[in-house]
């Protein structure tokens, strides 16, 4: 068997370049056998030393041939002849000096002297290193020259002229098969500009990407800061977006391992685009109200609940109680948390608009804080079934409230929305309810409620994001539903983050707004989503859907808002908005969305917002 796979990796190295590379090898130690002799006798060869020059050629071209092909010299790409090769070379040759002195020192003396002298051997050695060498080098070099002049190659901009740029330089030039020349970089280090690296100059600063995009014709854009604050680097995508040129980055793994490859670029996320940095939270604060706590989190398997989860996690709760009815995800979420916290989570399969139920499961564990996340978050789909909008964050909602007040729950937040703002869909009219549903609770007393208010959350299912990801990878065309729409971001774990941070400094009845940062124009957002994918794809516009504003507020006009002392946490102050006994108009809205009758869920609507209906016509909803 090894005779057979031996015979098996021959047949596998035999392609012709390797032959050739062997015969060009062999003929070099001949000519370099002849060039070492007469080296060594300054140009006259003597008679006597004749007879032996062909006998070194040959059996120095074996010996050097063999050991080039035992150091592997022969499986080498020639595209990628580097320093290891040249030391490969470097053994054999010394080796192979080393096999030839000592067979000639083994060799019986003719008339007293060696056949062939020890200076031509070590001419002879030297000879074949550098001319070995010079050839594969030779080789590269005409490779390199060759694939670089191909006319089809992407023209490539690097942002970044500091560790990691010149690393991803030298990678591209180190693969002329990837297609990529790199025409230049840029960088705000003023000492660079001018200069080049690996042959590539440094055209400028990064506040020159636009103009350097359109002179040089570029059509990818790398950013290579992985170290760089997240305001710069947003700063330059959006510079790269708006140029219309794909863009892609490298991670911040590489600080790390100190290296960086092609395959460690990834694609422009929209946090990129939209991100902040990571707002500073009073750690220590928000853990003495969750350390030995039993927390549980409604809507645990949606996308703001799953991330409290995690970050709960870190807090040295007693118990996570996880309770949602998406059992799939619930699973996975369990999973997740159990293999970095075993022990840690409990699982309540449980649909919140199930009293009894849900009942059960604070009876059974007790929990000290409620985190309510549990909702319907989808406008249009509302609009279809406001039956389902009432039972689910209203109902819900109460039913969640009951319970902890009858279990001993000492802390309830409920996360809102900022659509619960003079509403003009059955969504937001339905979270505005479940707010005046938790300040009703803190007038009862035993519970102390509060309510953190935030707009939309990038990447979380079924939002605007993922869609237009999802219309990317189909080829397009995006749809926005009109040119003047705006909505606020913000990332899930910063609004997480947030929820915490502000359930440790409510009191009871508080209602608080993360800031959110300036609007964005959906419109923007699809045209920088499209030009960093590098996918071409039309914009299409679709019209409002039912239900939906072209701008969303934070605020109602009966609402100010006040500083707290954390960091973009801001607390509603209600001005002139005297208490009022809905009870009644609840049950009148529970009963009507129980049985389907939609003449008694606006009557009641009515009595609880009267506003309501003549917002929701209005133009663009409101």
């Amino acid at each position: 068997m090894g005779l057979i796979n031996a015979l098996r990796r021959a047949r596998q190295a035999a392609y012709p370049s390797n032959w050739m590379l062997v015969a060009l090898d062999a003929a070099i130690v001949v000519v370099m056998t002849v060039l070492a002799y007469y080296a060594r006798f300054e140009g006259v060869l003597p008679e006597f030393f004749e007879p032996y020059v062909p006998w070194l050629a040959g059996v120095g071209a074996v010996v050097y041939v063999v050991l080039f092909g035992l150091l592997g010299l022969y499986r080498v790409v020639l595209r990628y002849v580097g320093l290891d090769t040249l030391l490969r070379l470097f053994i054999a040759t010394n080796v192979g000096f080393a096999v030839l002195l000592g067979a000639n020192l083994l060799f019986p003396l003719q008339e007293g002297m060696r056949p062939v002298p020890i200076g031509v051997l070590f001419f002879q050695a030297v000879l074949v290193f550098v001319t070995t060498s010079a050839a594969r080098i030779a080789v590269r070099v005409v490779l390199h020259l060759n694939a670089t002049r191909r006319g089809d190659r992407q023209r490539v901009l690097i942002v970044g002229a500091g560790s990691a740029g010149p690393l991803l330089l030298r990678e591209i030039q180190a693969h002329p098969d990837f297609g990529m020349s790199v025409v230049g970089f840029l960088d705000d280090d003023a000492a660079l500009h001018g200069r080049t690296i690996n042959g590539v100059p440094v055209l400028g600063g990064t506040g020159e990407l636009a103009a350097r995009v359109a002179e040089y014709n570029i059509q990818e854009v790398i950013v290579a800061m992985p170290s760089a604050p997240r305001d710069t680097i947003r700063r330059i995508l959006n510079a790269a977006a708006d140029a219309g040129v794909q863009t892609r980055v490298t991670p911040q793994l590489i600080i790390a391992r100190g290296s960086v490859s092609l395959r460690d670029l990834r694609s422009v996320d929209i946090e990129d685009l939209l991100g902040r940095e990571p707002t500073p939270i009073d750690v220590e604060q928000v853990r003495e109200t969750i350390a030995g706590q039993v927390v549980a989190v409604t809507g645990a398997a949606g996308s703001i609940g799953s991330e409290l989860c995690r970050q709960l996690a870190k807090l040295d709760p007693t118990r996570i109680v996880l309770i949602d009815i998406d059992e799939s995800r619930l699973y996975e979420l369990h999973l997740e948390l159990e293999a970095a916290h075993p022990g840690l989570t409990s699982v309540a399969i449980c649909d919140i608009r199930d009293a009894d139920r849900v009942d059960a499961v604070m009876a059974r564990e007790k929990p000290s804080v409620v985190l309510h996340s549990a909702a319907y978050k989808h406008v249009p789909l509302m609009e279809l079934a406001p039956e389902e909008a009432v039972t689910t964050n209203v109902v819900g909602t109460r039913v969640v409230i009951e319970a902890c007040e009858r279990h001993g729950a000492k802390r309830f937040v409920l996360v809102s929305t900022d659509k619960a703002v003079a509403p003009v869909n059955i969504m937001g009219l339905t979270k505005a309810i479940a707010e005046l549903v938790m300040l009703d609770a803190t007038r009862r007393g035993g519970l102390d409620a509060m309510a953190v208010r935030f707009g939309n959350v990038l990447g979380s299912r079924g939002s605007v994001v993922p869609i237009f990801e999802e219309q990317l990878r189909r080829g397009g065309p995006l749809t926005v539903t009109h040119p003047e729409a705006t909505r606020y971001f913000m990332t899930i774990p910063e609004a997480a983050r947030l929820v915490l941070q502000a359930q440790a400094i409510g009191a009871s009845g508080d209602i608080f707004v993360l800031e959110m940062g300036e609007p964005v124009r959906i419109v923007e957002l699809a045209r920088k989503m499209i030009s960093l994918s590098g996918c071409p794809a039309d914009i299409e516009f679709i019209g409002l859907r039912p239900g939906e504003k072209l701008h969303e507020s934070l605020i109602s006009e009966h609402e100010t808002l006040l500083p707290t002392d954390r960091e973009k946490i801001l607390l509603v102050s209600r001005v002139d908005v005297p208490h009022r006994d809905i009870a009644e108009e609840l049950t009148m809205l529970e009963d009507a969305a129980h049985y389907g009758d939609a003449d008694g869920m606006r009557a009641a609507i009515e009595r609880i917002d009267p506003g309501y209906y003549g917002r929701a016509h209005r133009p663009n909803g409101g």
